[in-house]
């Protein structure tokens, strides 16, 4: 039985040994961009988000239901994390032990999966200020990164100048697509 994820904050390495107890064939930084961009379109239904991210990580019948106490905790951290008032929120990417070029590819996967999820969560009242539309068209290109690229010498201050700039991104797209809630929705991640 895998290990229940646990704590206020989940890590890489955390979902990571998850994926890989359940076989799932997913990236974490995908997954966490989808779901951040998904939690960004406002409230959600704790079983609309559970089916989405079953469909997403390719999950079935008992792998599924093992895995779902865990993405549940998961979730919850997730959106905590984007709505923290300190701005505490992260993109959950691999250590900075890994090849900078592989940190950038796991920065692409994040940016073209939160694309996915703001689109999958975005409905007729989807709206979003000048600024954020340029954030979302800034993810969107971060998104595309090639493995065809050279490091500079830079090469580190520049990831960690992009990684700040994508969490303001996400967090200027948060604050203009987070709807309040009907009361009469039902029980949502919010």
């Amino acid at each position: 039985m895998p290990q229940t994820l646990r704590g206020s904050t989940v890590t890489f390495e955390q979902l990571e040994d998850l994926f890989y107890q359940l076989n799932i064939k997913a990236s974490p930084s995908g997954f966490h961009g989808f779901l951040c961009g998904r939690l960004s379109c406002g409230a959600v239904q704790m079983e609309n988000l559970v089916n989405s991210s079953t469909q997403w990580l390719g999950l079935e019948g008992d792998t599924a239901e093992t895995a779902h106490n865990s993405l549940e905790t998961f979730y919850e951290s997730s959106l905590s994390n984007l709505q923290d008032i300190s701005f505490i929120f992260q993109p959950l990417l691999p250590d900075d032990e890994l090849p900078l070029s592989e940190r950038l590819m796991a920065v692409g996967e994040w940016c073209s999966n939160y694309i996915s999820g703001v689109g999958e969560g975005m409905g007729a009242e989807f709206e979003v200020s000048s600024d954020g539309r340029e954030a979302l068209e800034d993810i969107a290109a971060i998104g595309q990164i090639s493995a065809d690229f050279e490091v500079s010498e830079d090469g580190e201050r520049d990831y960690l100048e992009l990684i700040e700039y994508i969490r303001i991104a996400v967090q200027l797209v948060f604050s203009d697509l987070d709807l309040e809630v009907d009361s009469e929705v039902g029980p949502t991640i919010h």
